[in-house]
């Protein structure tokens, strides 16, 4: 059993395309786009025009930006805290939030990142 994300899938939503959402256990989403990353408070957050609930979101830079496989998404792997996306760029779940690494060396060792999105203070 994995103890960070509950469920994972592959939806398309209006002006994103295809993208994978990963589910965590504490109800927040995390969806992987083409070019982007985003952290939502719940699935409800995702499909809100207003963004309400969004809790961070960044861009993947160009020579990380994975391409999509059927099936299986952007996502190459995925176990517990580490997500491995085709590029070879790794989003790495911390205890502080998420954090881009060109790949799983990087991720491993803390080195060359390139963006966190925090997780929100706890209430």
């Amino acid at each position: 059993m994995d103890t960070i994300i509950a469920q994972q899938e592959i939806v398309s939503l209006p002006q994103r395309g295809r993208v994978n959402l990963l589910h965590f256990h504490q109800g927040m989403v995390l969806l992987v786009g083409a070019d982007a990353v985003g952290l939502y408070r719940d699935r409800a957050s995702v499909d809100d025009p207003l963004a309400n609930g969004l809790i961070g979101y960044e861009t993947i830079p160009d020579g990380l930006r994975p391409a999509y496989r059927e099936g299986d998404g952007y996502v190459a792997e995925q176990i517990s805290g580490y997500v491995a996306l085709y590029s070879g760029a790794v989003l790495f779940i911390r205890p502080d939030g998420v954090a881009l690494y060109p790949d799983g060396q990087n991720a491993l060792r803390d080195q060359h990142r390139c963006w966190l999105i925090p997780f929100p203070p706890l209430s």
